[in-house]
């Protein structure tokens, strides 16, 4: 083969590669809670702005059972989990099809120890799956831990930590979503009884390690991961009344801010080298940088900002944008740089689910059921669309491979640009 021959055959095989891995990096997975990076954004921009119960619906599919975890999507697949609400001991974690919406395994399980709930929103159900496209890890209300073969729903493994560490009691049930780092599945478990944070070992179940948590009893939000730090990786946790940093590979303490509420829901961001966080209801936002030691509340907190802050919804960073929506519909857009107000509105309705973005679009879902999608990032209020679909909804959307899946009280919906 003469060499001409031969670059133009590498050229083209880079310009496939190249084309390949763009839209590789176009069409993201959702993998966990609030997406790839726990920020419940996406850099995809093909997902629809306009639906109704008809237009733009790819599939809608019944669920058995009740939950508000959000699904998660990885190539093919999307998993989502339930608990029965006739005997809240009974789980579900499911495996659909993400094309057709058909099953394609449904594993049924046994919990350990069901506990109080809110009885018209939350179950066993409430933390997220996650998953790295081989196994789904899911964690239950009633403290149970499991681990299942992706392709199959086999069991892999199972932890009892109820049976372990003591029945995981509060108001509304655990809500926190563990999250994965290395080989290893991080959980934060506060509770009115002893509360902990512990690594479980992604191939068994075993600890890695465990640290106790004496006085962190009213929190349900999710933990947060920090990568490339100053100071390295971060694991970042919210709960009563302080932020608090520890090593994710072996549950060291390094810093703490204070002044957070005694309760603690939304999950917080990092973007752009910073932690933003929420604490309420009626608690601060804050602007972090991390990778102290010690309680660092008067050194890294860059801003603080009452305004609009949620006791359940979590908030999203769009460009230089950081948006909050409280339980009551109370809409606050802050500057990122300086946490000063925006623009505030009324959207009107009840809201729990948190907002999720696909580039500069942001979609708000209330607990009617409407989605009101805004354009994000900018200096002032600009509405795209809403959305009805005629039934409840809690639980939080993801977004992956141009398509949103939406989970209501009763099914799991698609939406795809099919209609124009």
């Amino acid at each position: 083969m003469s060499w001409c021959r031969m670059t133009g055959r590498v050229a083209w095989l880079v310009a496939v590669a190249v084309g390949l891995s763009a839209d590789v990096g176009r069409a993201e997975d959702w993998p966990g809670w609030r997406g790839p990076s726990r920020n419940g954004t996406s850099a995809e921009t093909g997902v629809p702005v306009s639906w109704s119960t008809t237009k733009n619906v790819a599939w809608k599919t019944a669920l058995p059972g009740s939950g508000i975890s959000n699904p998660i999507v990885f190539a093919d697949r999307v998993f989502v989990t339930a608990s029965d609400g006739k005997n809240l001991a009974n789980l579900h974690v499911m495996c659909l099809d993400r094309d057709g919406g058909g099953f394609r395994w449904h594993r049924r399980l046994w919990g350990t120890a069901p506990t109080r709930y809110h009885g018209s929103k939350s179950s066993m159900a409430s933390p997220s799956p996650l998953t790295d496209g081989r196994h789904v890890w899911s964690f239950f209300g009633t403290g149970d831990v499991f681990c299942v073969n992706a392709a199959t729903g086999n069991l892999v493994w199972h932890r009892s930590l109820a049976d372990e560490y003591g029945t995981i009691e509060n108001r509304f049930a655990t809500s926190s979503s563990p999250l994965l780092y290395r080989d290893m599945v991080l959980l934060q478990v506060d509770h009115y009884g002893a509360s902990y944070l512990v690594a479980l070992d992604q191939k068994t179940g075993a600890n890695r390690w465990k640290v106790d948590r004496p006085g962190r009893w009213l929190s349900w939000s999710s933990p947060q991961l920090i990568r490339g730090a100053a100071g390295g990786d971060e694991f970042i946790v919210c709960g009563s009344q302080r932020v608090e940093s520890f090593h994710p590979a072996t549950g060291k303490a390094l810093w703490t801010v204070g002044d957070m509420r005694r309760e603690c829901i939304p999950t917080p961001l990092f973007a752009d080298g910073r932690l933003y966080v929420v604490s309420g209801p009626s608690g601060p936002s804050m602007k972090i940088r991390p990778g102290g030691r010690g309680d660092v509340t008067a050194t890294h907190v860059e801003w603080k900002n009452s305004r609009g802050a949620p006791f359940v919804p979590s908030a999203i960073l769009v460009g230089r944008r950081y948006y909050l929506v409280t339980d009551r519909g109370i809409a606050t857009c802050l500057d990122a740089g300086n946490g000063k107000l925006v623009w505030q509105k009324r959207f009107g309705g009840g809201y729990t689910a948190s907002p999720v973005a696909a580039a500069d679009r942001i979609y708000w879902v209330n607990e009617a059921g409407v989605t009101l999608v805004i354009r994000g990032g900018g200096d002032r209020y600009e509405e795209l669309s809403k959305n009805p679909i005629g039934e409840s909804v809690f639980a939080s959307p993801a977004i992956s491979q141009g398509r949103f899946f939406l989970r209501t009280t009763r099914h799991l919906v698609c939406f795809r640009v099919v209609d124009e």
